[in-house]
């Protein structure tokens, strides 16, 4: 046997060895000491950082939105406790005597009268136990039986430690209960059940895309269809089972039969659990720090709403956060637009919420882009940064980062999100990315950055068709006025010069066919277009240089009847308005940055003496552009 293998069974054989050592010596120790106990561990699990805290905080906050942080606090407290108490219970009972397995599971009058109505009708009997922390007591406790030669079984998720599978095995069958692994438990336990026995089943949330799909606490969920295949199977009565915790490592029977159809089954169950979770003010008990809703986390169907059967709303419940980190500047901005709409249309039960420089706020809300809105603490104050961070409390299920640098990397880090996904480059370095998708710059050098972006999108399961429909701000266009945007705020080698825009500005103002020129830049801008206006100088040229927000920008590009400029943000948003732009293109390429929304447009490139492409702007004349923009 090799070396490694040794190693593994003998750590198994010791790490058994310990587990029945410390489960022997807790079944000795006094209840009120392991309560105590169960109650510092909690504070300690949602107090350090660690999975299991962001888990149980994420799960309340989702299915409680509500509640204060204080109220979320105390009650994921409350779970993480009762989570421990079930640790300790699964590990001691083994130990447990006679007296005290019996006394573990309390049954009333009303729930004896059910009990000894499935044992005499001999018919097999189903019950649903939802996942709380001593869901245990139903197989310790001798009174949990069905009698007459007929025995109790349950189906389990086999454990990856084979030793450790083989001890929580032998804990069931200790105690009478048949056990069967959920891997194939279709058809043993539906023989069990034609024999007139009784099965235990735990139910959750994620059974993948062969469950059926539905909403549980608000929240899309895959509901297991195995009470419907075993209740058909072998026409079995399908009770809802509830151990309800009344005291430390003691619990009250609570039992409900279902009268549904069999395809209801799952379905009911869960609104009996959400109704007793919503009654129980949260029901703390029910193990929050398990990650129930993951049926949609797969990296690689993530942008993918994949449902085999549903049972949805008339519309869909948009609760599920998925967080898109913006790029910096207004162009690629512009750009994210239709990939924006294929993944809300790709994941309609997702709420998107961008993540941004505080001047894109506005603009967005206006052009219904997004749900919710973060802004990046840019040039701000420590308040700001403060806020950023306290976005943490609001449990992002995913964020897409689509700005390219270390920078917005670890901003998605310090948000918490335990999805990160992005775009990388050979030679970049991206570690706070959890999955990306790596670019080929020889298999596609010309590609443009929305396809590059898609392609990304895709491999995290995007299939929705990119749409490049602009949009209609019901504002109507002036005759005969121009837009002009001779600044480029990211790139000063993007720019023409002042020079050759005087001249052509000249050559529009003698133009009948243009009543008004409007002329727009950033206020970092104003220098230069203060002296280009000075030196044209006429009543037809107006300087709105600074004297805009972007939303301000947007009405005033949608109202010209052409707008012209260098390759900026402010062309691309005119595109995206429907605006007919000539846009000038030097050192960038038109076919990997060009706006690309299906609206009339003009791409002027610069070319030098020979007539060979040129990185120089100003190889333009302005006879060339002139010619290009004539109306």
């Amino acid at each position: 046997m090799p070396t490694e293998c040794k190693k593994g069974t003998y750590f198994n054989v010791v790490m058994v060895f310990l587990i029945k050592v410390i489960g022997l010596v807790l079944s000795v120790l006094p209840y009120s000491f392991l309560e105590k106990l169960s109650n510092l561990l909690g504070v300690l699990l949602v107090t350090v950082p660690n999975k299991r805290k962001r888990i149980i905080f994420s799960n309340l906050k989702y299915a409680f939105p509500d509640w204060s942080s204080k109220k979320i606090t105390l009650k994921g407290r409350e779970s993480a406790a009762r989570l421990i108490e079930m640790g300790l219970l699964s590990l001691s009972y083994p130990y447990f005597s006679a007296f005290r397995k019996k006394s573990i599971l309390l049954i009333d009058q009303k729930s004896e009268a059910s009990l000894a109505d499935f044992r005499t009708s001999g018919k097999p009997v189903i019950f649903l136990i939802p996942h709380v922390c001593l869901f245990e007591t139903l197989a310790i406790s001798p009174n949990f039986r069905p009698f007459a030669g007929k025995s109790l079984g349950a189906i389990y998720r086999p454990n990856r430690n084979p030793k450790l599978d083989q001890l929580i095995i032998n804990s069931r069958t200790s105690v009478g209960v048949e056990v069967f692994s959920r891997d194939s438990a279709l058809w043993s336990a539906r023989d069990f059940l034609k024999r007139g026995n009784w099965l235990g089943l735990l139910f959750d949330q994620h059974s993948g895309i062969q469950g059926c799909h539905s909403y549980f606490l608000n929240r899309f969920a895959s509901i297991t269809t195995m009470p419907e295949l075993l209740g058909k199977a072998s026409n079995a009565r399908v009770v809802f089972c509830f151990p309800r915790r009344v005291g430390f490592f003691q619990a009250k029977l609570e039992l409900e039969e279902l009268t549904c159809a069999p395809a209801d089954y799952p379905f009911k169950a869960h609104e009996i659990l959400e109704n007793t979770i919503r009654r129980s003010d949260g029901l703390p008990e029910w193990l929050w720090a398990h990650e129930r809703w993951k049926t949609q986390q797969n990296y690689r169907f993530h942008l993918r709403h994949r449902h085999k059967r549903e049972k949805f709303p008339n519309s869909e419940i948009r609760t599920t956060k998925l967080w898109i980190r913006m790029p910096n500047w207004l162009g690629d901005v512009v750009m994210t637009f239709p990939l924006i709409d294929a993944i809300k249309r790709g994941r309609p039960d997702a709420e998107i919420t961008l993540i941004a420089k505080p001047q894109f706020k506005e603009l967005f809300k206006n052009l219904n882009i997004g749900d919710k809105y973060i802004d990046l603490p840019y040039e701000l104050g420590v308040k700001a940064h403060a806020q950023f961070l306290d976005k943490r409390n609001e449990y992002g299920s995913l964020i897409i980062n689509l700005s390219n640098s270390l920078r917005s990397d670890i901003e998605c880090f310090l948000l918490g999100i335990p999805r990160r996904y992005g775009l990388k480059f050979r030679g970049r370095f991206r570690p706070f990315l959890t999955h990306s998708f790596l670019h080929n710059p020889k298999a596609s050098s010309k590609i443009h950055q929305v396809q590059l972006w898609n392609r990304m999108l895709k491999s995290f399961g995007l299939n929705e068709r990119l749409s490049y429909k602009p949009i209609n701000l019901s504002i109507k266009s002036l005759s005969g006025k121009i837009g002009v945007l001779p600044g480029s705020a990211n790139q000063p080698s993007k720019r023409w010069s002042l020079g050759h825009w005087e001249g052509l500005l000249i050559r529009l103002l003698d133009d009948n066919s243009i009543n008004e020129i409007h002329v727009y830049g950033t206020s970092k801008e104003c220098e230069g277009i203060d002296l280009l206006i000075k030196r044209v100088s006429s009543e037809r040229l107006f300087n709105q240089c600074g004297k805009t927000n972007l939303w301000g920008l947007a009405q005033e590009l949608a109202s010209c009847e052409k707008v012209l400029g260098n390759d900026s943000g402010g062309l691309h948003l005119a595109n995206f308005l429907g605006v007919n732009t000539t846009i000038l293109f030097g050192p960038t390429d038109p076919n990997v940055t060009a706006p690309l929304y299906d609206a009339p447009m003009q791409v002027v490139r610069s070319r030098n003496a020979e007539g060979h492409l040129s990185n120089n702007l100003d190889d333009l004349t302005i006879d060339q552009v002139f010619e290009t923009i004539k109306i």
